[in-house]
């Protein structure tokens, strides 16, 4: 089953998975860690897009990670040695980890109903889930959190560990993704916040969690359920405004329904700033609503060849300007979307560069019942550009700006309202 993952926490939860066999004794635990770590080694030898494998000598590699492996003391130590081993291809989408630990992000079961973001030095709330129990708490864009259960902000940076692609965008997701898995948590369970607010006064608040809001979906293959927002509406001016958290169903259907009632909209913003991904089909047919003739999206890179997809317009397509909104936590999917959209010309891209999170996977169980994710191709745009490590980079740059938010402007979204309103084409 080949996907587009939504990875988020995923990569730093493998590092922090704490699985451990079954196993009677120590001497059959290490057995079935060696038995594990066979299994991975092998199919990453079998199926990784590179044969060069980016010039690392991967049977050296095997012979140096064996002995740690059958010396591993736990099932921490386990997952620590495996993703040591294959963090050194220097590749996203690659890891090995609990099942309960995969995609944190949108599979958390309590939620606070925040998005933080690094505005320079500083970890800034960057919106508040109306309803929600951040929300109900006094929490508002533009209040610079301190700490989350008593860990300073500057403890979760200096402790976030860098997963590939080693980049400093992806560097800042590690911390966001820092911070994001420890506001989640089981629903009623409580989450202690220091914040300073529009005034720089400081408070804490102490929040319970609550259920987040959006539909239930399971995808199978291994992957918890997860909780999927959708959102289409139209501001002022006409313009179509379109926002969901992941390329899964049901927003393939919940698009289509918003396309067809927008063919009048003077503008389309989809924002997918956030956005952790998702499966091909959701991306393929989405962006089929945005185009009037065949055209070529991607390339897909394996080891033994290269496959084009092209993108076949759906019977109602959208046929004004568009913009999509992008940031440094829009990955996989999103990327492979966004990037897409700008090389064919359909759209303009506003926002932050993306982390470069961008490859096709399988997925495996292993004998442990630890799940392990694995590249099996490399995606290019139509342009020539290989999008892992590189990401999407905004046809107009824009941050967000904390005086902004705190007077209730989010940049972004306003800088693509504008360019709407402006009727530019496309330079």
């Amino acid at each position: 089953m080949k996907l587009k993952l939504i990875t988020g926490l995923a990569l730093l939860a493998m590092l922090l998975g704490l699985a451990a066999c079954d196993s009677e004794n120590q001497r059959s635990e290490n057995e079935a860690y060696l038995e594990n770590f066979e299994v991975v080694w092998q199919t990453v030898n079998d199926t990784y897009f590179d044969p060069s494998f980016g010039g690392l000598d991967w049977n050296e590699v095997h012979d140096r990670y064996r002995p740690l492996i059958a010396a591993a003391e736990s099932g921490e130590d386990f997952f620590r040695i495996m993703n040591e081993m294959l963090f050194e291809l220097r590749v996203s989408h690659l890891g090995v980890a609990p099942a309960d630990e995969l995609a944190p992000s949108l599979s958390a079961e309590g939620s606070i109903g925040i998005e933080v973001r690094l505005l320079g030095d500083d970890a800034v709330i960057t919106s508040v889930e109306p309803g929600s129990p951040g929300g109900e708490a006094g929490l508002r864009p533009g209040f610079v959190i301190g700490s989350i259960d008593g860990v300073s902000v500057e403890d979760i940076r200096s402790s976030a560990f860098l997963t590939p692609p080693f980049n400093s965008r992806n560097e800042s997701l590690n911390v966001i993704n820092g911070m994001m898995g420890r506001l989640y948590g089981p629903p009623g369970t409580t989450v202690s916040i220091t914040y300073l607010d529009e005034r720089g006064e400081p408070h804490e608040e102490r929040i319970v969690r609550a259920r987040p809001s959006g539909e239930v979906v399971s995808l199978g293959g291994g992957l918890p359920p997860f909780f999927i927002d959708f959102e289409a509406t139209r501001l002022n001016g006409n313009i179509g405004y379109i926002r969901f958290n992941a390329f899964t169903p049901p927003v393939d259907e919940k698009f289509t329904d918003a396309i067809e009632s927008m063919g009048d909209a003077a503008g389309l913003i989809i924002d997918i700033r956030g956005n952790d991904g998702g499966v091909w089909p959701v991306r393929k047919l989405l962006a089929e609503r945005l185009v009037n003739e065949r055209v070529l999206a991607w390339t897909y890179r394996s080891r033994d060849e290269s496959r084009d997809v092209y993108l076949d317009p759906a019977e109602t397509v959208y046929e004004g300007p568009v913009v999509v909104l992008i940031d440094g936590a829009s990955e996989s999917s999103a990327e492979e979307f966004a990037g897409a959209l700008q090389a064919i010309h359909r759209a303009i891209i506003v926002g932050e560069r993306s982390p470069g999170r961008v490859l096709v996977i399988d997925l495996m169980e292993l004998p442990n019942g630890a799940i392990f994710i694995y590249p099996t191709e490399q995606t290019i745009t139509s342009d020539g550009t290989v999008l892992e490590g590189h990401g999407v980079v905004p046809d107009i740059p824009v941050g967000l700006d904390r005086d902004l938010l705190l007077q209730g402007v989010d940049s972004q979204l306003q800088t693509a309202i504008e360019y709407i309103e402006r009727g530019q084409p496309r330079d």
